[in-house]
């Protein structure tokens, strides 16, 4: 071997050592990425199709009596009845629909009430409890309910008392997910970020890495040594 062709080797053998646990780490996560839809991995396979609302077949209905400038108002269907959802000045909140009124966020009973009309698992609701500092898993900062479901299918719904909306679906696949991704983009932080520098630091170490492989590779075959 060459003296260019050894400290090429030895450059690759050391970037190998340095970066090879984050190469593994990101072909490791990378093949479970592609194993399962990104529907299976939020569990919108297990959330029940809301139900349409004809605005038409609802006969009185008095506009929203907001009390701060919104941007949107929707009608939907909430516990057999229709609210409005009204957002706007960095808020969501409901009103009933015949009156206008603000509803109060919604208790425990009804919590479970709307988990159960989105759950479209097999499986039951067994636990039911307030969070006030929700985990990371649920994506929010406000108070949120925790919805576990048991069953031949296991999850966690997280539901929103204000808006009576299932904000997020987590279960096992999901965590794994998790974990692969936050190893996948060296998270750190928790911040979600693509542009950390450990992450450009890693990325062209391995870019380097493989870069000095094709180049012993182009070397031997060169010298007629590729499978020698």
């Amino acid at each position: 071997m060459s003296i260019r062709a050894r400290r090429i080797a030895q450059t690759h053998k050391i970037l190998g050592l340095v970066i090879g646990l984050q190469l593994f780490f990101w072909t490791a996560s990378g093949l479970f990425f592609t194993l399962f839809p990104i529907e299976q991995i939020r569990g919108e396979h297990l959330r029940a199709e809301t139900p349409a609302i004809d605005p038409a077949g609802l006969g009185n209905i008095t506009p929203p009596d907001v009390e701060y400038p919104f941007e949107k108002a929707e009608l939907r269907q909430v516990l057999d009845r229709p609210v409005w959802e009204v957002s706007g000045n960095g808020r969501t909140r409901l009103y009933e629909a015949s009156t206008g009124e603000k509803i109060a966020p919604l208790e425990e009973a009804d919590v479970r009430r709307v988990a159960e009309e989105g759950w479209a698992g097999r499986g039951y609701a067994t636990t039911v409890e307030r969070i006030d500092n929700p985990p990371r898993e649920a994506f929010s900062t406000r108070p949120l309910w925790r919805v576990e479901f048991e069953g031949l299918d296991r999850a966690v719904f997280w539901v929103d008392a204000e808006t009576a909306r299932i904000v997020a679906v987590r279960t096992t696949k999901w965590r794994i997910f998790d974990v692969f991704w936050r190893f996948h983009i060296m998270d750190i932080t928790g911040d979600d970020r693509f542009d950390s520098w450990w992450l450009k630091i890693a990325a062209f170490l391995g870019l380097s890495t493989v870069l000095f492989g094709i180049a012993l590779l182009v070397h031997r075959a060169m010298r007629g040594r590729l499978v020698k």
